[in-house]
């Protein structure tokens, strides 16, 4: 087996575990040793031949014998029985998006194999992209209701099924619960609308849709309104298409009225990744693989940002491991033609408000982060005036994870948001979007507020491993969510545009 195979197999532990609400060390061992592998050049079969599999960062005994395990058999029975063993007791832990869709992407496939079933679709709370959900919505289209009941029953991971009408509560093996929607074809877009859409949401559309036709969803005049797709709902209430992660009830209806709803940024105007951590801190790959994961990605630039000096757990480096950083990414950067690597770090900010680093070494770096690693529990006096002095710093370009929360974790420290964006606008800083599933840092509604100000927002993955670039699409959501287009984003800019913006500052503009 290849290193990609085992670390995939483990990263599935990870994430089943994790799904279950199993001890977050047991994941974070997982984790660590599938990120291990991954970013790994020796092979993962010599080395257990040469039984140094407990030579890699993270792995023990116990988990070489996982690691042997899958290298034998090609399949992990913890694993196995986790898909298909007894529910994990109840509990009140949070589902986190990232979480959410996860499952969706295992299960639809399960579930659209059903007889009966010829399509599934995540909607509710998913669909709408919130940060955390309380359960797992799904549509399922089918074409033979009473053979897709039967055969949902005998699934085999969908456990505690219960049926009110035609819709199914269920729990799945990996203890999220569900809300199955089993709906005609003919049903399925209407249901897919109904179910999309916070009740506020649905209730101002419905009534525009009233006062347009005289009719309802259904019909008008007795008359069965032909619905083909969602549009068809929002063009009989007089509206535009209102995307998902907007449909919250939050003015979206009135903006569509008046033609004020924004052109939300997308996927692929997204150019690079402006915070990247890697083995030179606290990371699992070297700056060339993930330069590699960068280029897999379609990117133009990626800013490589290390811990700073102080925050000795990370491993953040000295100013002279810094210059030797420097020194390596213009090295690496000769094996990239189509990726800029930026040279820059993730400097903390003090406990007077000064960062980690001289301006004179600042003033020579791409990329500034500033952020919180420490005093958490200080006053949001003392809090919100050291971000706020960070920012002041000319050579400072962003703010990361402004709020410090980590979801199901730890809460927001007591920052006054309004006083670090009002800040931020003043001094031409950027606010991060930290896309790391339990952080989404800052929200939506901070998000929103600075698009209102006017607030540069950067979207980055604060990725430590290469399978974390691809946490971006979290950010985006977020983005989404806080009616975000591609102009509010620094990370849709090219590298000239960019430059530009992280130069202004600088220059005092």
């Amino acid at each position: 087996m290849k290193n990609g195979d085992v670390a995939e197999m483990l990263e599935r532990a990870a994430r089943i575990l994790a799904l279950r609400g199993e001890n977050r060390y047991r994941v974070r061992a997982y984790r660590r040793a599938a990120r291990a592998i991954a970013a790994e050049y020796r092979d993962i079969e010599i080395l257990f031949r040469q039984n140094k599999l407990q030579t890699l960062d993270g792995v023990g005994a116990g988990l070489a014998a996982k690691i042997k395990e899958i290298l034998h058999t090609g399949q992990l029975s913890l694993v196995e029985r986790l898909e298909s063993g007894v529910l994990p007791e109840a509990g009140d832990s949070i589902i986190l998006l990232a979480s959410a869709l996860t499952l969706c992407t295992e299960l639809i496939p399960e579930l659209e194999e059903i007889a009966g079933v010829s399509s599934v679709s995540p909607t509710g709370e998913v669909r709408r992209c919130r940060e955390t959900v309380e359960r797992i919505e799904l549509v399922m289209a089918v074409n033979d209701m009473s053979h897709a009941r039967e055969a949902l029953a005998r699934a085999r991971r969908l456990h505690n099924q219960r049926f009110e009408g035609n819709l199914c509560l269920a729990v799945h093996s990996f203890g999220l619960p569900l809300s199955l929607y089993l709906v005609s074809e003919d049903d399925y877009v209407r249901t897919m609308w109904l179910t999309t859409g916070s009740e506020k949401h649905v209730s101002e559309v419905s009534a525009l849709v009233r006062g347009n036709t005289g009719g309802n969803l259904v019909y008008q005049n007795g008359k069965k309104h032909a619905i083909s797709s969602e549009a068809d709902i929002y063009r009989l209430a007089g509206l535009p298409f209102i995307e998902p992660e907007l449909r919250e009830g939050r003015g979206e209806s009135a903006a569509g009225l008046s033609g004020e709803l924004p052109v939300l940024i997308e996927a692929g105007d997204y150019k690079g990744d402006l915070h990247v951590h890697t083995d030179w801190s606290d990371g699992m790959a070297s700056i060339e693989k993930m330069a590699e994961a960068a280029v897999e990605l379609g990117y133009e630039y990626m800013a490589v940002t290390d811990h700073s000096r102080s925050l000795k757990i990370a491993k953040g480096l000295s100013l002279d491991r810094l210059a030797e950083q420097v020194k390596l990414i213009r090295k690496v950067q000769e094996k990239f033609p189509t990726l800029t690597i930026l040279t820059g770090i993730e400097a903390d900010i003090l406990d007077d408000g000064t960062v980690d680093a001289p301006d004179e070494v600042l003033a020579g770096l791409d990329v500034v982060i500033a952020s919180i690693h420490s005093g958490f529990r200080q006053s949001s006096e003392k809090l919100t005036g050291r971000i706020c002095r960070a920012m002041q710093n000319p050579h400072v370009m962003i703010v990361a994870h402004a709020t410090g929360r980590l979801l199901g974790k730890r809460n927001a420290y007591a920052v006054d948001m309004d006083e670090v964006i009002r800040c931020a606008a003043n001094t031409g800083t950027a606010l991060e979007i930290n896309s790391s599933p339990d952080r989404l840092d800052i929200n939506d509604l901070m998000a929103g507020q600075a698009r209102t100000a006017g607030v540069p927002v950067s979207i980055n993955t604060d990725a430590h491993s290469r399978l974390e670039l691809a946490n971006v699409a979290l950010g985006i959501t977020v983005a989404r969510r806080g009616w975000l287009g591609s102009g509010d984003v620094i990370n849709t800019l090219g590298l000239d545009a960019l430059h530009t913006f992280l130069k202004r500052k600088k220059a005092g503009a």
